[in-house]
């Protein structure tokens, strides 16, 4: 029996996936148009990701609400986690509203 247990504890962890690199984190944010080449990216005030949402604090930087979003964020195990960086005044919520 003593032999099992390891065999057994490793068969345990594949099934718990506990060993799999963490899934990635994909920030998506606007760009506005700039010329042939360039863009200059939308100021955003609002973030989101499935069901959570994001605002962005007053004076704080862009960088800064960034990270606040990413440390928040309630990460998927299964597949990568998509975070929306709306640009200000537009967000899903306001787009959606728009169109009733």
């Amino acid at each position: 029996m003593r032999h099992d247990i390891p065999r057994r504890l490793t068969q345990l962890e594949q099934k718990a996936h506990i060993h799999n690199a963490p899934q990635p984190v994909i920030l998506v944010t606007f760009v506005r148009p700039n010329g042939h080449f360039g863009g200059q990216p939308c100021q955003s005030n609002s973030a989101e990701c499935d069901d959570q949402i994001w605002e962005r604090m007053p004076q704080e930087r862009l960088q800064d609400f960034e990270s606040r979003v990413v440390e928040s964020l309630q990460r998927h195990e299964d597949r990568p986690t998509v975070v929306i960086f709306f640009p200000e005044g537009k967000s899903e919520a306001s787009a959606r509203s728009a169109q009733d």
